[in-house]
């Protein structure tokens, strides 16, 4: 069993959108009315991020481009409860190496169905994964907030990723501490993926995001086929979050933004 004390990384502490909530269980609390970060444990509860067998074999070109979140699953919290909220999560991936040289043909992502088999990759960049010193970018996108990531791949087991340096964006404007720790691939497939957070030090927290490749994607037979992968692993899935419930075209218009903003200030940086 691998142990993950977790380098100095940071992942998204599940920011969620205020006032936007719908309880579908009685026993659901109601502290998510405002701008907030994930529920974090007592000392007495704290949790170690053990090695969860992620997947190992991972097609990197598969996975770049625009992500939808689906659901937002809470592992460390007792109470059971189901919440949809009217905000999309949006989650991008590129190659960090690559900083600028977005080739990525966002057009794909529209409201056709995405073929499972080879999802919108013919327009991709052939990126290079295999280095020992590659790094993935990631953008977390939330009701017009956002934060850049910046994840090392472990090139032996290329399915668990470390993030590395401060965020970026404008969700660091609001009352936010950074997340330090790690993320494992638990699965991905043509038309969604599955990544799970850990942070031991210094807020114990663990979640997993359920992310498509355009909202409502999903059915709920593949939906409950990640629920039961994740008991599997001995995860508690009795703590969801919906998101992504509304049309595509305005997150899609967000996202874009999102990313030519920060693609144009990473550029910005690089002159000066």
């Amino acid at each position: 069993m691998r142990s993950l004390l977790i380098l100095a990384v940071v992942l998204p502490q599940i920011v969620f959108c205020e006032n936007e909530n719908v309880n579908l269980n009685a026993n659901s609390n109601n502290d998510n009315e405002k701008l907030t970060q994930g529920s974090h444990l007592t000392p007495a509860q704290s949790l170690y991020c053990n090695d969860l067998n992620p997947q190992m074999h991972l097609d990197f070109n598969m996975l770049m481009g625009l992500w939808y979140g689906a659901e937002i699953i809470t592992h460390h919290e007792s109470e059971a409860y189901e919440t949809v909220y009217d905000s999309c999560v949006v989650v991008h991936l590129a190659d960090a190496n690559e900083l600028g040289n977005d080739d990525y043909d966002y057009s794909n992502y529209d409201d056709r169905v995405v073929s499972q088999r080879q999802p919108v990759s013919h327009n991709r960049q052939n990126y290079n994964f295999h280095g020992s010193n590659r790094r993935l970018r990631l953008i977390w996108d939330e009701k017009g907030r956002s934060l850049e990531y910046t994840l090392r791949v472990d090139s032996a087991r290329r399915g668990f990723w470390m993030t590395s340096g401060p965020q970026k964006g404008t969700m660091l404007d609001l009352p936010y501490s950074q997340f330090t720790g790690t993320v494992q691939v638990m699965k991905a497939v043509g038309n969604h993926l599955v990544l799970t957070f850990c942070e031991t030090l210094p807020k114990s927290q663990m979640f997993t995001i359920i992310l498509t490749r355009k909202p409502h994607l999903l059915s709920r037979d593949d939906v409950q086929s990640v629920r039961n992968l994740l008991r599997r692993r001995g995860l508690s899935v009795q703590s969801v979050r919906k998101v992504c419930r509304n049309s595509s075209v305005t997150i899609k218009s967000s996202i874009m933004l999102t990313i030519i903003t920060f693609i144009i200030a990473s550029l910005l940086s690089r002159k000066v």
